[in-house]
């Protein structure tokens, strides 16, 4: 017989990934520019930073040091560009 909660068990995960790359990436701005609770937006692969003229030049100044921590924290990321 078919057991529902055996099926819905592979889609529990998807949503985790996504999580885990937030993080990852609040935790590698933080660390690298000690920036706190920056807003910002993935597309296609591409981190947007969202906020204030200085905060986005903080971050991109030390745009290899970050992608080199977000590689390291989420090797899963696809995250290769930052603007």
């Amino acid at each position: 017989m078919f057991n529902i909660s055996d099926y819905l068990k592979k889609f529990a995960t998807l949503g985790q990934s996504a999580l885990h790359e937030r993080d990852a990436i609040l935790s590698s701005l933080r660390e690298v520019c000690g920036v706190e609770g920056a807003e910002f937006e993935v597309k296609k692969g591409v981190l947007y930073v969202k906020g204030s003229s200085m905060l986005k030049s903080a971050v991109y100044t030390k745009k290899d040091a970050v992608l080199a921590s977000l590689r390291s924290k989420s090797p899963g990321s696809k995250v290769y560009d930052i603007r």
